[in-house]
């Protein structure tokens, strides 16, 4: 059994359905922390590549109920670093185990909990910069700073 593709973690499973690298390693370094951060969810996560044919908003990563798909094409035209897409891996997660929807703040700011517990909050912040610098969704620019501001006032709490 690959560890990469199917892994059990307290109640939480952890899907690679796809077997994409990015989730293996998310899986591997998060996978348990994960489990305990969200020991009230006991769904599968899937995680399944988000094909460019089927991406007509040009989303780097989209999610549907309990299903993330990872666009690999649109994050490397984002110019994300590895461990930026680990925290956008992290926020997504976040909206599947708090059953978040919608783009208000509230709903954000506890998906980017989520990266910000796994120590991951200094990458979604330049992950978020990069997304604002994109221009993809000038609408939502107010939302991603102010989502910049919650992150950085967690990581400088400390």
């Amino acid at each position: 059994m690959y560890l990469d593709f199917w892994i059990k973690r307290l109640n939480m499973k952890l899907i690679n359905e796809d077997k994409i690298a990015i989730v293996a390693t998310f899986i591997r370094l998060y996978g348990d922390v994960l489990g305990k951060l969200a020991d009230h969810y006991d769904k599968p996560i899937v995680f399944r590549r988000l094909n460019i044919t089927d991406n007509q908003y040009g989303d780097i990563m989209a999610r549907i109920g309990n299903t993330i798909y990872v666009s690999e094409e649109e994050v490397g035209k984002m110019g994300l670093s590895d461990p930026e897409v680990l925290a956008a891996l992290a926020h997504e997660v976040g909206h599947v185990i708090y059953a978040t929807r919608g783009w208000d703040a509230d709903c954000e700011q506890r998906a980017d909990s989520v990266a910000s517990d796994l120590g991951l909050g200094k990458q979604m912040i330049s992950a978020i910069e990069k997304f604002i610098e994109s221009r993809r969704y000038p609408r939502l620019t107010s939302l991603l700073v102010s989502r910049i501001h919650f992150l950085q006032n967690i990581e400088y709490a400390v």
